[in-house]
């Protein structure tokens, strides 16, 4: 991963305030070869326009020249405003992993994984490697707010990570799961819910509430957490008005 000037590092505030800008979802339709830019070899085919959720993740480093890295940082910016225009990107913003691995999310839509490829072939950041793309399909149990939403400035809140244990819950408490965090949904806990439908994390939520405490605390009756799967609260930007 490039080193970004420091500013950028703590909190990326007025490019963060666009890249972190929320759109309507809306149908794909990019063209072109893609290149193979995604950190999991997985493959996904679908007929129809489906949500991906995205973790860009730190890929090669050495990239040190402040000039190009500031240039590459305005290409990645104006590359989620074309999304934003072209009404493929629904959600996007830097989140802070403690282990600066994982550097931000992106939920778009795209009907196969290639195509969701293609929408980054014009940053740079992604084209060369410096960030890779880990993309898994996803349902979208309640979507982060896409109306109502200030675009000029940023708001901190938290992602929240149940992680998938090594085995799958029995039915039972797999449905037992998904009634208590639609209840906490439903309660106001979380603002905004995605599962996961492959790799190490199962589901993500979103809170503006920022007592890390609280937030664990509200998931320790899960299923999946009192058998000893971890949960991960991180620090995450998103445009005002995104969480709710």
């Amino acid at each position: 991963m490039p080193q970004f000037p420091e500013r950028l590092r703590r909190l990326p505030a007025r490019a963060a305030g666009v890249l972190a800008a929320i759109v309507l979802a809306a149908c794909a339709t990019p063209g072109g070869e893609a290149p193979d830019i995604f950190a999991s070899r997985e493959t996904h085919a679908a007929s129809r326009d489906e949500t991906w959720f995205v973790y860009l993740e730190s890929g090669k480093t050495g990239f040190t020249e402040r000039s190009a890295l500031e240039a590459m940082q305005r290409g990645h910016i104006a590359n989620f405003q074309r999304l934003f225009g072209e009404k493929k990107l629904m959600a996007a913003g830097p989140l802070k992993d403690p282990t600066e691995f994982k550097r931000g999310i992106v939920i778009a839509k795209a009907p196969t994984q290639r195509e969701l490829a293609s929408y980054f072939q014009p940053d740079q950041y992604v084209r060369d490697g410096y960030l890779k793309l880990n993309a898994v399909p996803a349902l979208v149990n309640k979507p982060l707010a896409t109306e109502g939403i200030d675009s000029s400035g940023i708001e901190e809140g938290r992602i929240v990570q149940v992680m998938r244990g090594d085995k799958a819950l029995a039915s039972n408490e797999a449905a037992a799961q998904r009634a208590m965090l639609q209840r906490l949904v439903d309660q106001g806990s979380f603002g905004a819910w995605y599962t996961l439908e492959a790799g190490p994390v199962a589901e993500v939520l979103f809170s503006r509430n920022r007592d890390d405490r609280a937030l664990q605390q509200a998931l320790a009756n899960l299923p999946a957490v009192k058998g000893g799967v971890p949960v991960a609260v991180w620090t995450q930007w998103f445009a005002k008005g995104v969480l709710r």
